[in-house]
């Protein structure tokens, strides 16, 4: 597995974390945070993106963005 698979496998999870459970997502990114430091902001950033595309991290759904939204910010956590 490369390792942009990983990450998408690990953004998927964030995904469906969130769909069941905010408070699941939230925590999950903040031990990453810690563990990972600065390198934890490309999973918080892809998963918002994801997030925002309509993405709920079924197996094998990666979208590719649209054009930037003024309020794309919206809705995530």
């Amino acid at each position: 597995m490369s390792e942009q698979e990983r990450h998408r496998c690990e953004v998927r999870y964030v995904l469906q974390l969130r769909v069941q459970d905010r408070n699941k997502a939230m925590e999950y990114l903040s031990l990453v945070r810690e563990k990972r430091k600065e390198k934890a902001k490309q999973l918080e950033d892809d998963c918002r993106k994801q997030w925002e595309l309509g993405n709920r991290g079924d197996k094998g759904d990666w979208r590719e963005q649209r054009r930037s939204n003024k309020n794309s910010d919206r809705g995530w956590l």
